[in-house]
C-alpha cells in the first residue's frame, strides 16, 4: 500500500553575502509499506521558490484598509437608514395615530349623554393612542435626533442627557463649551452617537447614581467624556469589552475621522469614556 504526504513550509535564511532571503515551497513524501520490512521511503520531493516577506504584509495592510472603508461605508448607511426610519415613525406612523386619536375625540362628542359606560372605555383607549404616540415619537428620537443638525451638538446632547434621565433614573450632569465655535456636522454625529452608546452602557451595566458629560473644544480637537460613579471595571475586563460591537462602532467612528476612544476604569470608581476629534476635519 502506497501512500503520498505533502507539507507547506516557509523559511529564512543568511546568504554567504550576508542578506536574507526567503523561501516558500513543500516537501512530498512518497512511501509505501510492506509485511516485511513496514514503511518504507521511496523519494522526497523539494519544490521551492524565493518569495518577498514584505507581499504578503502589503496584501494584509491592503485588506485591512478596504476593510476599513467598508465599515465607515456601513456606518453612512446605517445613520441613513436611522434617518429613513425616523422620518417614517414621525411623519407617517406618529400621524396615523393622531388621526385615530382625533377620531375617538369626534366619538366620544356624539355620544348619547346617557352612554356613560362607552364614554369611559373610548377615553381610556383614547389614552393608550396618547402614549403610544409618545412612545413612537421618542422611538423616532431616539433613531435620528434632527436637533444634532439643526440645533447643534451641545443641545441635542441635553435633550439625550434629560430623556436618559427620565428614563433610568440616574442623575445626570452635562458641562457645555465656553466657545460657540460650530461643529462640523461629522463630528457632531460622531460625538452623538457615542454620548448615545456610552450612556446606553451606563444604563445597563455601570449601576451608577450619576453620570456627567463635558464636550470641550480646543483650538485644534473637540472632546466628549463620559464619567460614571458606577461600579468600574478591572483592566483586563476593560480591554476584553473593547472587543464588543457597540465599542468597536464607537471607535470605528471616530478613527474614521483620525481621532480616538479611551475608556479607563477602576473596580468601585467608575469609568470615563473620552472621544478625541482633531477640528476641523481631515480627510482620512
Amino acid at each position: 500500500m502506497g501512500s503520498t504526504l505533502k507539507k507547506d513550509f516557509m523559511a529564512g535564511y543568511i546568504r554567504s553575502d550576508s542578506r536574507s532571503e526567503w523561501k516558500e515551497g513543500a516537501v512530498t513524501t512518497q512511501k509505501h509499506t510492506t509485511q516485511a520490512r513496514g514503511p518504507i521511503i521511496d523519494a522526497v520531493t523539494l519544490d521551492s521558490r524565493s518569495v518577498d516577506p514584505g507581499h504578503d504584509q502589503n496584501r494584509l495592510d491592503r485588506s485591512r484598509e478596504e476593510l476599513r472603508m467598508l465599515t465607515g461605508k456601513l456606518l453612512t448607511v446605517q445613520d441613513e437608514e436611522r434617518r429613513r426610519i425616523s422620518r417614517d415613525l414621525h411623519d407617517d406612523v406618529n400621524q396615523r395615530l393622531g388621526a385615530i386619536g382625533l377620531q375617538l375625540d369626534s366619538l366620544c362628542r356624539h355620544l348619547p349623554a346617557s352612554s356613560t359606560l362607552i364614554r369611559r372605555r373610548i377615553g381610556a383607549i383614547r389614552r393608550h393612542v396618547s402614549r403610544l404616540s409618545d412612545d413612537v415619537r421618542q422611538l423616532a428620537y431616539r433613531f435620528h435626533e434632527t436637533t444634532v443638525e439643526d440645533l447643534g451638538l451641545a443641545v441635542a446632547l441635553q435633550r439625550y442627557l434629560h430623556d436618559f434621565v427620565k428614563r433610568t433614573g440616574i442623575k445626570a450632569k452635562f458641562i457645555k463649551p465656553h466657545s460657540a465655535m460650530p461643529i462640523p456636522p461629522q463630528l457632531a454625529t460622531c460625538l452623538y452617537r457615542i454620548a448615545q452608546e456610552s450612556l446606553g452602557n451606563v444604563g445597563l451595566h455601570a449601576q451608577a447614581s450619576q453620570v456627567t458629560i463635558q464636550l470641550a473644544l480646543l483650538p485644534d480637537a473637540v472632546s466628549l467624556t463620559i464619567r460614571d460613579n458606577g461600579v468600574g471595571m478591572n483592566p483586563d475586563d476593560v480591554q476584553s469589552r473593547t472587543g464588543g460591537l457597540g465599542i468597536l462602532s464607537m471607535q470605528e467612528r471616530a478613527r474614521l475621522l483620525n481621532g480616538s476612544v479611551e475608556w479607563h476604569s477602576t473596580t468601585g470608581a467608575g469609568t470615563d469614556v473620552v472621544a478625541h476629534l482633531p477640528y476641523p476635519v481631515e480627510a482620512p
